[in-house]
């Protein structure tokens, strides 16, 4: 099976394509100089000259902040790229698969969250997530998917899990958010399990994260025990909690967004694998955990 890649640079993009050549699919990826999603002839001519089987559409606007300073660039990327996506995939007969975010809600509802529970994005990021979700949906319909995920990490890029191991060797107090709940998602698992959906001819919405439900503060003192051992004895940052309204970031985040997976796991036919074993097999993959 052939598979366009957009956003192949980034965390989840490394992962599907390491993963993706073990499992014989093969994988096209064009870098972001060569290819811009926003314009609209460049996507057509890339999809109907390859004739993929599916497109992953990882590209993505992801500096939640800045987006509240330049939301024309956000939307650009997040909305109007997907739209371009959409429509070239739909001309083409091609399925879309698109990553999407648990931002789209303001979790204020206090529990897992469902696919079709109500939206209702607090900042610039989530809004030009949302209206991508919307466009794959009306564009694409039954050959459309959009796959919710959340707190990603992974080797490559920019994340929760990579600031925290640099910080602790480099703070002697280190404050993190206790009052923001999320379900932290292993690039790695999230790749295999778009593989495997690859596969599947499921459409509509899915969320998909790794299971169980954690505070940021929880999840950075679980990363730091894990981790311990390859500090070598050095003395590590004392994590502290806060809350959110302390930091006063320019973007609103959800209160509660964890997700329920309960449809990707009917789907699947297995259960999610939890947050703490996946942070376990990667801390370990990047050689700062021995494992338990």
């Amino acid at each position: 099976m052939k598979i366009l890649l957009f956003g192949g640079s980034g965390q989840l993009g490394y992962e599907l394509k390491k993963r993706a050549n073990d499992l014989a699919f093969e994988v096209v990826s064009p870098v972001t100089k060569e290819l811009d999603i926003t314009d609209k002839a460049q996507v057509f001519t890339l999809i109907r000259s390859l004739q993929p089987t599916t497109v992953i559409n990882s590209a993505a606007y992801t500096a939640v902040d800045k987006a509240e300073e330049e939301p024309d660039r956000a939307f650009a990327i997040n909305a109007q790229g997907v739209r371009n996506i959409s429509e070239a995939c739909a001309k083409c007969g091609v399925r879309l698969l698109h990553i999407s975010t648990d931002y789209v809600f303001d979790g204020l509802l206090g529990r897992k969250l469902k696919e079709d529970d109500a939206v209702n994005p607090l900042s610039v990021y989530g809004r030009s997530k949302l209206e991508g979700e919307e466009f794959v949906r009306s564009i694409c319909g039954d050959g459309g998917l959009v796959v919710r995920t959340q707190a990603l990490y992974g080797q490559k890029g920019v994340n929760f899990v990579h600031t925290m191991l640099k910080l602790f060797g480099e703070r002697d107090v280190l404050k993190v958010v206790d009052d923001q709940f999320v379900s932290p998602t292993w690039a790695g698992w999230l790749a295999e399990v778009l593989l495997d959906l690859v596969r599947l001819p499921i459409s509509g919405t899915l969320h998909a994260s790794c299971g169980g439900v954690v505070s940021w503060y929880d999840f950075a003192r679980e990363i730091q025990r894990l981790s311990l051992e390859s500090y070598a004895g050095k003395s590590v940052a004392r994590i502290e909690p806060t809350i959110a309204a302390e930091l006063n970031r320019p973007a609103k985040r959800p209160i509660y967004s964890a997700f329920d997976t309960s449809r990707l796991e009917s789907v699947l036919g297995r259960p999610v694998l939890s947050w703490q074993a996946a942070l376990n097999l990667f801390l370990r993959e990047i050689g700062v955990a021995k494992g338990e």
